[in-house]
């Protein structure tokens, strides 16, 4: 992960440098790109160092609006209003280092981006850097630094940020062990409608963590965050309404939770539907797939073999 600290356009330079050299590269040169209209004037202001128009420019070539998809060309632009000082283009050139999106895999630049961006006060930044500290990527491991940048984060309001303090004071990482406050965390990332955070929120009422047990409210949480798509929820709220925890029993609604939850590959969701399997009536077995067809509609009925998730940073550009 050890590389020399250049700008984007330096590394081409680097490398164009090198053919010229050698010279008898016949490679043809890079197709001219063309912009029209609103992309044009974007481009010409972008070339007078107009931050708003590189920003832009920038989304539109990592988005694909307007123009042809190019992560080389987002990540350019993103670069060079980057070099002006933005925060927002020093936070999306860490994502395009730390994604290997245009530029070449670099976590240590990518973790430079984020410092620059966080010290402005860039939530994502924050959070970002805040995963590599934790992580050791691109920088020594730092529990203790990484929840204070999740801190940064959590106190202007993101989600995020939020979520990841929260988890820091539940573990005890980089920060003393304390489940209510991270009870609490939880909960204002969760008002913002993260699904993780709901059923994180539900997990803690479970087990009694940083407040009372409440099987109904844990219900209610882990019922919003399935709903919204979260593999781990819906196999939550499987069981909920296998053993009626939180709400009425219900197998035909248990049994279409938990296959859908088996789709997505979430460990002993495909053991648990056959256990349900061999509890429920033909009718009720057909009611259950009924209902599991509103829930996924076109997606095979039976559990797919388990697979292997490998994790991976999720982090987009930020644009505002």
């Amino acid at each position: 992960m050890k590389f020399l600290k250049m700008i984007f356009m330096g590394v081409w330079s680097v490398i164009f440098g090198a053919k010229k050299w050698m010279g008898k590269s016949k490679t043809p040169p890079k197709p001219r790109i063309i912009l029209k209209g609103r992309h044009a004037q974007m481009l010409m202001a972008a070339r007078r160092n107009n931050v708003e128009a590189q920003i832009e420019l920038a989304t539109c070539y990592s988005e694909g609006d307007g123009v042809e998809q190019n992560y080389t060309e987002a990540a350019h632009w993103f670069g060079e209003a980057a070099k002006l000082g933005d925060a927002r283009g020093q936070f999306s050139m860490g994502i395009c280092c730390a994604n290997g999106q245009g530029v070449s895999q670099d976590y240590e630049a990518g973790v430079e981006y984020f410092r620059e961006a966080a010290e402005q006060n860039n939530p994502g930044a924050q959070v970002s850097l805040g995963l590599c500290l934790q992580k050791g990527l691109g920088a020594y491991p730092s529990p203790k630094e990484a929840a204070f940048w999740f801190r940064r984060a959590a106190d202007s309001g993101d989600a995020a940020g939020q979520m990841s303090l929260a988890a820091c004071l539940q573990a005890g990482s980089g920060v003393d062990k304390n489940e209510a406050e991270a009870l609490l965390w939880f909960r204002k990332a969760a008002a913002e409608g993260l699904a993780e955070a709901e059923f994180h929120v539900g997990k803690c009422l479970v087990k009694g963590a940083g407040a009372p047990v409440n099987e109904t409210e844990a219900f209610q949480c882990f019922q919003s965050a399935a709903r919204k798509g979260l593999p781990q929820a819906e196999f939550e709220l499987g069981l909920c309404y296998q053993n009626g925890r939180g709400t009425a029993a219900d197998l035909a609604e248990a049994y279409a939770w938990l296959s859908l939850a088996a789709h997505r590959a979430i460990p002993k969701a495909r053991e648990a539907c056959e256990a349900l399997e061999s509890e429920m009536a033909p009718e009720e077995l057909q009611e259950a797939r009924n209902r599991l067809i509103l829930l996924a509609p076109g997606q095979p009925h039976a559990a797919p073999e388990k697979v292997e998730l490998e994790p991976e940073l999720a982090v987009k550009f930020q644009t505002e």
